[in-house]
């Protein structure tokens, strides 16, 4: 059983038990921590069942923009929430903060006290303060405080991880390279922050050196799909920070591929998020970090050098890089061509060649290599077929068929699965009518897909 699971299953059946009993919503909460040793803020969720991402979504109900990785910090102790974020937890969980563990309740023991009203800072140190640590009497109200600092010296002395956990995980993180292309980017979102928090516990513990190396790679390589997904979700900023905490990961492996692995994935935020400049410098640093490294960010930083530079209109230049991309990519191995988010694969060699051709203006050359990528993509890799469709209506228009570059993006947008349609494709599609000349701005094609925009694209999908 994986380990945040069985507080879940604890819990799950503390509030059956509570259901049945008529206990209150804080003695459910006090003894969840009591039992489960987690922080009192994350028994207040786990009483209600909630996943992180769930209440995440409630506290947005209030008004109140928090991500998970804020939350997942306050419950375990790496940081602590300023005075606002502290009263909305209180009205979400309809509570005071010395029961989020966030204070101390001064009040005097009496009948009615509740255990567990006085712990201090159960999401923080878990040490014992104010009142409790000079009252030998009110033992019952510290118990969740003496779990959490049992559970700590437990992890600490635990025996090392074995050698086939650690490569299960390796195989997990490979999993997720491997389905970034086909499955839909809130799932794939989902699936690596659970598996990342998992690996947050297993870091938090002491490690040999070589165990926390590796177990560092997988936290980048998960830490970066999440970020795939975010940018493909439209959630830009969200997917920087994630790559910034996959960077900090990558710098404790000393793997020069991962980390320049992981500037060219940031470089696609800019790129297709309108700044050409700050992609092609991010990407210029992922080529000379990878250096003389056969890795596949060799080839595909350079790619993305070539798109950023015809995007600035650098012709010349742009035509340079993708010379050094495509030379760099015949000494990659097949492990490095592989058909996966880590990998850099032929069609996408050609796509971002035929990218480089629409923004340069040669329709020829472009539609020539946009059509043989998109005959190396399978039915069911929705994501990069929809840019690659957009990226052949924007040749289009290059040579004056407006009509048929907006009927083949409307209906591109119109018949992509829910679930794919996500941020930046209609961010893509946005781009593409600015690309539109003034003079043909009125014809009906423009004004339906403009309409379909701005109404906002039905079923299109949202970060859950």
């Amino acid at each position: 059983m994986a380990r945040n699971e069985a507080p879940k299953r604890r819990a799950r059946a503390l509030a059956g038990q509570a259901a049945v009993e008529g206990w209150s919503p804080w003695a459910l909460a006090s003894r969840i921590a009591e039992e489960t040793s987690v922080s009192l803020l994350q028994a207040h969720r786990l009483a209600k069942d909630w996943t992180l991402a769930e209440a995440r979504i409630e506290l947005g109900g209030i008004g109140v923009r928090v991500t998970t990785q804020q939350l997942s910090a306050w419950e375990t102790g790496r940081g602590r929430p300023g005075d606002t974020h502290l009263d909305h937890l209180c009205r979400l969980y309809e509570t005071r903060p010395d029961r989020l563990g966030f204070g101390t309740d001064y009040t005097p023991a009496g009948p009615d006290t509740e255990s567990g009203a006085s712990l201090e800072n159960r999401g923080g140190s878990g040490a014992l303060t104010g009142p409790v640590a000079n009252a030998p009497q009110q033992v019952p109200a510290v118990l969740p405080s003496l779990a959490v600092i049992r559970a700590r010296m437990t992890a600490a002395l635990s025996p090392p991880l074995a050698e086939v956990t650690i490569e299960q995980w390796e195989r997990r993180a490979a999993e997720h390279g491997q389905e970034y292309q086909v499955l839909p980017p809130a799932r794939l979102l989902h699936d690596s922050v659970q598996d990342f928090m998992e690996i947050q516990q297993m870091l938090e513990q002491s490690q040999a050196t070589d165990a926390r190396a590796r177990l560092c790679r997988v936290t980048a390589q998960l830490a970066g799909t999440a970020g795939i997904a975010l940018v493909a979700l439209g959630e830009h900023r969200e997917a920087r920070r994630w790559y910034q905490v996959a960077q900090l990961a990558a710098d404790e492996t000393g793997d020069r591929a991962l980390r320049a692995w992981l500037f060219a994935r940031e470089a696609v935020i800019p790129f297709y998020y309108g700044a050409p400049a700050a992609a092609l410098a991010l990407a210029e640093r992922a080529r000379l970090l990878a250096g003389a490294t056969i890795c596949a960010t060799a080839a595909w930083a350079p790619a993305l050098e070539a798109r950023a530079l015809a995007r600035l209109g650098q012709h010349r230049e742009a035509q340079d890089a993708l010379r050094i991309a495509q030379t760099a990519f015949t000494r990659l191995g097949s492990a490095d061509t592989s058909d996966t988010a880590y990998g850099y694969t032929e069609r996408q060699l050609v796509w971002h060649e035929g990218s480089m051709w629409t923004t340069i203006g040669d329709t020829r050359r472009a539609q020539r290599a946009l059509h043989e990528a998109r005959g190396l993509y399978g039915p069911e890799e929705h994501l990069d077929r929809a840019l690659i469709t957009m990226d052949e209506a924007t040749s289009l228009i290059g040579v004056g068929e407006v009509s048929i570059a907006c009927r083949e993006t409307e209906r591109l947008l119109l018949g992509l699965p829910a679930e794919h349609l996500t941020g930046i494709v209609v961010a893509r599609a946005r781009e593409l009518l600015g690309a539109i000349p003034a003079r043909a701005a009125m014809s009906a094609p423009v004004r339906d897909l403009r309409a379909l925009l701005d109404d906002g694209v039905p079923g299109m999908a949202a970060l859950q």
